[in-house]
């Protein structure tokens, strides 16, 4: 159940930091580490350098969220 406080956002991959994470840049200028949840989806292989994504994060820790998927 995700917490009703919780909220989404976007932002551009600036670099992977192993098999589920990535090191994203939000629009306010913040850096944050977005994890790819086991039983995800989203194929982390197909991001690339540059891309935009979506996160969602918990009002809990706001320095990591959790990716949601890819955009255009």
């Amino acid at each position: 159940m995700r917490d009703p406080d919780a909220f989404e956002s976007r932002g551009i991959v600036l670099s992977k930091l192993g098999d589920d994470r990535l090191l994203v840049e939000m629009p306010n200028g913040h850096h944050v580490f977005g994890v790819v949840p086991k039983k995800s989806k989203f194929k982390l292989s197909e991001v690339n350098i540059g891309d935009k994504i979506a996160i969602f994060f918990s009002p809990a820790d706001m320095a990591r969220g959790t990716i949601i998927d890819g955009y255009q």
